[in-house]
This record gives C-alpha cells, sequence and structure tokens, in this order.
C-alpha cells in the first residue's frame, strides 16, 4: 500500500503523509506499445497494438485492443471499418451480443419505457431467455425508426458503407439489405443501456504543468465489450476536418469516449438519480438524435468546449447524461447535465448544485453513482492529490473509487498525450480468471497503454 504522494515537491509529499488515507500502487503504463497492422483497403488499415508486461504471478501478460486507422471521406471510411473489421462485427453482434442479451434478462427494467417498448421486452420476463435476442434486436430496430429522422445523415451514410464493407469481405452470402439493418440496429443498442461511469477535470493549480487533465472512467459491468474494444483514428483529407479518436466497439459509429485533434475530448455518464419513481433514470423520449451520436458530432465538429456546448444546447435530446468537454484551446473541463428538457453547463463551482460534493477549485466531477453521491471516496482521492492531478497519480484516484471497469481513457491535453486501459473478460464475463481474483482485469487494475496523440493523427 502507498499513501497519497504528490512527486513533485518536498513540502507537497510531506503534507499527503500527514493524511490518514491509504492507497494501492498504481497499475504502470506501458509506455511504447506495438502496433501491427495486419490488413488494409485503400489507405485504411487494421491491426492490434499490444503492451506486454509482467502481471502479480509473474508471469508474461498483455494489453492488447483492436486498432483502425480509417483515413477518407464517411463513406470511405465506413466501408474500410466494414471490411477489414467484417468478420469481427459478424462475431460480435451474433454471436457475443447473443449471449450478453439472454444474460441480461434478470436485470431488465420495464419501467419508464414507452409502450411500444414494454410490448416488445415484455416477452422476455414471459418466455425468458431464448426469447432476448429476438426481442432485443426488435428493440432495437424500433427505436431506430423513431430517431432517424433526427440523426446526421453523415451517421446514416456512414451506417451503410460499414454494412457494405462487411459484405464486400464475407462475399455472396452477405445479404447486403439485411447487413446494413443489421448495423443500423445495433447502433442504438446504447439507448436501452445505460452505462454509470466516473468523470473528472483538472487544470491550473490543481494539475502540477497547470494544463487539463480529462479521465473518462467506464463502468459497464460485464459482457463481450472489453474484449472487442476498438482505438479508431478517423482522418480525413477534406479542407478544414480534424483528426479525431473513439474508444469503442465492433460496427459502432456513434461515441462515448474520444479526443479530437486540436478541438476536444469527451466524458459520459448516465445520469441517474436516487429518486427512484419509478425508475432511477430521468425522464426521456424516443424523439431525437441518440445521444452517442450527438456526442460523435461534437466531438468530430466542435474546436471547443463551447462550440460543443451550444451544440448539445440546441440537439433534439433523448435520455439524460453527463457529459465532460475539455478543449486545447483553454485548457478547462466542464460538465454538461444534458437531459431533455435542457443542457446546462457546470464547472469546478457549480457541480456540487447537482452532485452536493465538496468544490474543489479547479476540478469538476462527477462520480460512478447516482447524484447526489454520498460517497467521500472520489473527493477524498482528488483532495489528496490536488496540485498532482495528472495521468500518473489519476490512476490512483480511480483505483481508490474503484471505478473503470471496461476501460479508462485519460487525455493529457498539455502533452498532447493519452492512455488507455482496457478490462479483460474470460470466457464467463467475469473481470478475472476463473476461480481467481474477479475484479483483478477491471481497467483500474490493468496496466495502460501510452499513445502520443500527434502520433495516432499521421496514422501512426
Amino acid at each position: 500500500m502507498i499513501r497519497a504522494l504528490k512527486f513533485f515537491a518536498v513540502a507537497a509529499v510531506s503534507a499527503v503523509w500527514a493524511t490518514k488515507t491509504q492507497y494501492s500502487e498504481p497499475p504502470q503504463i506501458l509506455e511504447n506499445p506495438v502496433t501491427e497492422w495486419t490488413d488494409s483497403y485503400g489507405e485504411s488499415r487494421v491491426g492490434r497494438t499490444t503492451g506486454k508486461f509482467v502481471n502479480a504471478n509473474g508471469e508474461d501478460d498483455q494489453v492488447s485492443v483492436y486498432r483502425l486507422d480509417l483515413v477518407g471521406n464517411t463513406q470511405e471510411r465506413g466501408f474500410a471499418f466494414g471490411a477489414l473489421m467484417a468478420h469481427e462485427i459478424v462475431q460480435f453482434v451474433n454471436v457475443e451480443l447473443t449471449k450478453y442479451y439472454m444474460d441480461m434478462v434478470l436485470d431488465i427494467d420495464l419501467s419508464g419505457l414507452p409502450e411500444p417498448l414494454q410490448k416488445i421486452l415484455h416477452v422476455i420476463q414471459v418466455k425468458g431467455a431464448i426469447a432476448a435476442p429476438a426481442a432485443f434486436n426488435a428493440a432495437m430496430a424500433w427505436v431506430y425508426q423513431q430517431e432517424e429522422k433526427y440523426m446526421p445523415q453523415y451517421l446514416i451514410d456512414e451506417m451503410e458503407a460499414i454494412g457494405q464493407g462487411v459484405c464486400h469481405t464475407l462475399g455472396r452470402k452477405c445479404n447486403v439489405t439485411e447487413m446494413v439493418d443489421t448495423v443500423k440496429r445495433v447502433n442504438m443498442l446504447p439507448e436501452l443501456i445505460r452505462m454509470a461511469c466516473t468523470m473528472f477535470g483538472a487544470w491550473g493549480p490543481a494539475t502540477p504543468t497547470g494544463k487539463l487533465t480529462q479521465i473518462r472512467a467506464l463502468d459497464f459491468g460485464s459482457g463481450p465489450f472489453s474484449n472487442y474494444t476498438i482505438l479508431g483514428v478517423y482522418r480525413s483529407k477534406e479542407e478544414g476536418s480534424r483528426a479525431f479518436a473513439t474508444v469503442s466497439f465492433p460496427g459502432m459509429v456513434g461515441a462515448i469516449t474520444g479526443v479530437a485533434q486540436n478541438g476536444i475530448g469527451i466524458s459520459e455518464k448516465v445520469w441517474m438519480t436516487y429518486d427512484c419513481n419509478p425508475s432511477c433514470l430521468q425522464p426521456g423520449h424516443y424523439d431525437g438524435e441518440p445521444d452517442v451520436f450527438v456526442l460523435r458530432d461534437i466531438l468530430q465538429q466542435s474546436k471547443n468546449r463551447q462550440e460543443a456546448e451550444a451544440y448539445m444546447q440546441s440537439a433534439e435530446r433523448t435520455f439524460a447524461i453527463f457529459v465532460g468537454v475539455g478543449d486545447f484551446e483553454s485548457q478547462r473541463m466542464d460538465i454538461v447535465g444534458y437531459k431533455e428538457d435542457s443542457a446546462v453547463v457546470y464547472d469546478d463551482k457549480t457541480i456540487s448544485q447537482v452532485t452536493e460534493m465538496t468544490v474543489l477549485d479547479s476540478v469538476v466531477y462527477v462520480d460512478k453513482h447516482p447524484q447526489p453521491s454520498t460517497d467521500a471516496a472520489l473527493p477524498t482521492a482528488l483532495s489528496d492529490f490536488y496540485g498532482s492531478l495528472n495521468i500518473e497519480n489519476s490512476r490512483i484516484v480511480l483505483q481508490y473509487h474503484r471505478t473503470g471497469d471496461q476501460h479508462i481513457a485519460m487525455y493529457d491535453f498539455g502533452a498532447n498525450q493519452m492512455v488507455l486501459s482496457v478490462g479483460r473478460i474470460n470466457e464467463d464475463g467475469d473481470y478475472g480468471p476463473v476461480g481467481g481474483d474477479l475484479a483483478s482485469w477491471k481497467a483500474y487494475n490493468r496496466p495502460y497503454l501510452k499513445f502520443d496523440l500527434n502520433a495516432l493523427w499521421q496514422g501512426l
């Protein structure tokens, strides 16, 4: 165990050693992960990025993610995505997600859903797991029909191109119309399930350099997602475009985690409350643009947080989430309370109106729980490391809060770097070896891959 160390000044170290909080040794950062490119289509490529390490048992181990470098316009990038990851998309959507839907039977809460969705999903409660895949597919198809008219055309085009690209690789046995429908349908999954996550941003006196450090920790529970994580970089040659990176899954075009060249970084968390009547979710509807599509819009198009916030305030909103938006221009981060009837911008001084947490100058944060939260873990750790909230110490903060089972992304806006930790799932869908510690493979306990953003923007 270690105490909260602030590595940059003797006085700071002495002050923190006076605290009583105990912290675990954080996972290491793998400085030079290796990308092995395995296939290409046009100017786009696919591969695996891997960082090797020795685990706690003294065994050789590794962290590995899919890498996509997608180059061209919307149609070209979408087609390459489908062509290069055709087999992974089919396996993920038709096999792994089918198992996931069947495992979710006992977790389905129909309260708060519109009547047509309740009718579609009620069959699961009657017939059990065997009915889950068909019911989920029908539910996602219904959501797509409701929301399509609010979607930006470029994302519809991209989904269609992905489906076409899949069939290009699979050949005549692949029905293009059915595959396009499958891709569109699965992109509605985030509108049906909710992710309980953590985010924070620190800048100015809260960090050693004064530059912004932004954190996004995804808590998503079990399922196939960790083992199918993709770090995708989108690069366009169109004038005025900016490159951007997302952490996502096969066939998905929305954004839940990402950072853009000379633009913004995003963090996301479902907005739940403890007032569960009938649901802990805030009110929402399906007459608007999907949340993750809005996040993709702002990531791809916004040059700063003000532009992103204005876009969210003008969007046709569906369900309530918190959106963290940091930018290179100001080296600051806001959190937007985004819900159907409003999109309110909160900063380090005002976010406590929602969270009822300790106000920390130049630190804006929301923990993994429904709000307002009573868990002191996150504000305690943020206070202990105040003044040295960089990527290195944020590992300790997240591990202490036990947040980020599926993945964690941290953006260093001063150094133009990103680190990414990804959980690992065993054959039973748990984060650990069978019969072993089932938290040991959660992202907050796993090593981080380090990326130079400038290299990503160049396709390296």
